[in-house]
């Protein structure tokens, strides 16, 4: 970068403002899918408020936190199959009117009945652009500003999940539902002025349409001619071998697609049983348990959100300097560390080795936790769905990684109130940490590099080690 001219830095700063321009629709639709995430921790204490005496059960409170969860799996179904038929534009803004529709709908909820339904849309579109988000923003950007860009979709999440937070601590939840409904408004709009993804027109044939708008994200220098002609000369030989004799089974058995897709199934798993939705579902319950009391749990909560959005935006400056193995490996060992240690004091304060919950130590330990699990662990399986995938089964490969996401959101945020009942905060917490070191020693085997890489240089990494092993299975045999 040091021997860039002042025209080259020019350049490169009007293509990564216009890229940041398109990324911030996608943003806003993410936004409003960290909304979704984290609204039922103030719409549940708002209609148990409303019900008086007569408040909901603890299965009704599950279904109200989880029904969007659930829904989350719908949406990843559908989600590869759009993005590869209408384009990954198209899709988005589709998404984004159903996002509206979903949040009005909560927003004139007459019945907890209709609430359910509200959430089911608004979860249906948090799963429909799970692997849509991150695989456009993967395609449109830079190598050099990837990995920046598809962190910043893990900070809009935390964006979203605080803003809801925020607007339910001052509002009531249905003029909250209707502000949430505001942000996919906004995508939509910059959406609708925003190039097709070229990766996507190339694998179309639609070559003139893929230059075009190659040229408008990444410019015209002879760098980037070099990645454009790779891109179409690679995309233009899977279409022609497509047409000829191979089928999505063909394409299903290449190393290319089965490896990164068993890395981004456990990545995803390993992502969701550490519990980090479940503190964004269930946080002013939570906060009562850590602070011993039910005083300032709104505040704590808010601080816990900000600090979750701080953590995001420091992953945002190291995935632009360092690589996406060692930021995991950190993340994920710390984070097992700080929820293993936090059930260990939660069962001291139970059997009354210590007597009273002390904030400073229980709030210490979660904001360690928070901290170092949004650095690493909850952002990069984001981040990398979008990376690892060859664009001919990326549809496919990150709809699957995303749907393990969605199952097991789901089973961790409505299996946590019974949880907490059955074995206590201190052994949920625990269950937690270990799930995520047995996953970060996975992680240390078998998670790629992809840091500075393009999408076909790692999608070559994944088929070269096929290569490597038949060499090296023949030249033992050759012995």
């Amino acid at each position: 970068m040091c021997s860039e001219t002042p025209v080259q830095k020019t350049l490169y700063c009007q293509l990564f403002t216009g890229e940041a321009i398109i990324v911030l629709g996608t943003f806003l639709l993410s936004l409003s899918a960290g909304a979704t995430a984290g609204f039922s921790a103030v719409l549940i204490p708002q209609l148990q408020h409303d019900k008086g005496h007569k408040k909901y059960s603890t299965e009704m409170v599950s279904w109200v936190a989880a029904i969007s969860s659930l829904a989350l799996l719908f949406g990843n179904m559908i989600s590869g199959y759009l993005m590869d038929r209408f384009g990954r534009r198209l899709s988005q803004m589709l998404l984004s009117l159903f996002y509206i529709g979903g949040w009005v709908t909560i927003a004139f909820a007459n019945s907890i009945h209709l609430i359910l339904f509200g959430r089911f849309i608004t979860g249906f579109c948090q799963g429909w652009l799970g692997p849509l988000g991150p695989v456009f923003v993967g395609e449109i950007s830079t190598p050099a500003y990837r990995g920046l860009f598809l962190a910043s979709l893990s900070l809009s999440i935390a964006s979203g999940v605080f803003m809801s937070h925020l607007f339910g601590t001052f509002l009531h939840w249905t003029h909250s539902a209707l502000l949430c409904g505001t942000f996919p408004l906004v995508g939509c709009i910059i959406l609708y002025y925003a190039p097709e993804s070229p990766a996507w027109l190339a694998s179309n044939n639609e070559i003139d349409k893929c230059i075009k708008s190659f040229q408008w994200y990444r410019g015209t220098s002879p760098a980037m001619k070099t990645e454009l002609d790779k891109m179409i000369l690679e995309q233009t030989k899977k279409v022609d071998k497509k047409r000829k004799i191979e089928t999505l089974t063909t394409n299903l058995r290449k190393p290319e697609f089965w490896k990164p897709l068993c890395i981004m199934l456990i990545f995803f798993a390993i992502t969701q049983l550490s519990g980090i939705n479940v503190f964004c579902a269930y946080t002013t319950e939570i906060m009562e348990v850590l602070l011993g009391s039910k005083s300032n749990t709104y505040a704590a909560m808010l601080g816990i959100d900000i600090l979750r959005c701080v953590a995001l935006v420091t992953a945002c400056i190291m995935l632009r300097r360092m690589g996406r193995r060692p930021i995991a490996i950190f993340s994920g060992t710390f984070t097992s560390l700080s929820l293993i240690i936090l059930s260990i004091y939660l069962y001291l304060v139970e059997i009354r080795v210590i007597r009273h919950v002390k904030p400073l130590i229980s709030l210490g330990l979660t904001a360690t936790y928070i901290v170092v699990s949004n650095i690493g662990i909850a952002p990069l399986p984001w981040n990398m769905v979008g990376e690892v995938f060859a664009t001919d089964t990326k549809g496919i490969g990150s709809g699957l990684s995303v749907m393990m996401t969605s199952i097991s959101f789901f089973g961790t945020v409505k299996t946590a109130p019974a949880m907490f009942e059955s074995i206590g905060h201190h052994g949920t917490y625990l269950f937690y940490g270990m799930s995520t070191l047995v996953g970060t020693i996975f992680l240390f085997f078998c998670l790629p590099e992809t840091r500075g890489k393009t999408l076909l240089q790692i999608e070559e990494r994944f088929r070269a080690e096929k290569k490597e092993k038949l060499k090296a299975a023949i030249d033992v045999t050759s012995v």
